[in-house]
């Protein structure tokens, strides 16, 4: 059994956000805490995601709709469709990826 304090995990930035991996062998989940003005700019990957907020606001993009998400809102994001998020308050949230993020596993390994 693998068990963690998720604000223990090891993490890595990506501008003002901290990311905090923790990976299975095909599922992965990120903890990541961000500022209020912090933005996850467009991109996409391969990776099936869901994102669940814990705490604060974030507004999402996925393809065209936009949609504000606060505590214990949950989106889905498809492989392969552009997505960005815009953290309206202090934000605290869970990112989980299928498959593994081995790019992200590389980012925290190396800080």
């Amino acid at each position: 059994m693998k068990t963690a304090h998720t604000a223990d995990v090891k993490s890595f930035a990506i501008g003002a956000m901290t990311l905090r991996p923790f990976a299975g062998q095909e599922l992965m989940a990120v903890r990541v805490e961000a500022p209020k003005g912090a933005v996850a700019p467009a991109h996409s990957h391969p990776h099936e995601q869901m994102t669940l907020v814990l705490s604060g606001r974030v507004r999402f993009r996925v393809g065209d709709e936009w949609q504000e998400l606060g505590p214990m809102d949950i989106v889905h994001i498809p492989g392969g469709i552009e997505h960005e998020a815009i953290m309206e308050e202090d934000s605290l949230f869970f990112d989980l990826f299928h498959p593994v993020r081995t790019d992200f596993l590389e980012r925290q390994e190396a800080a």
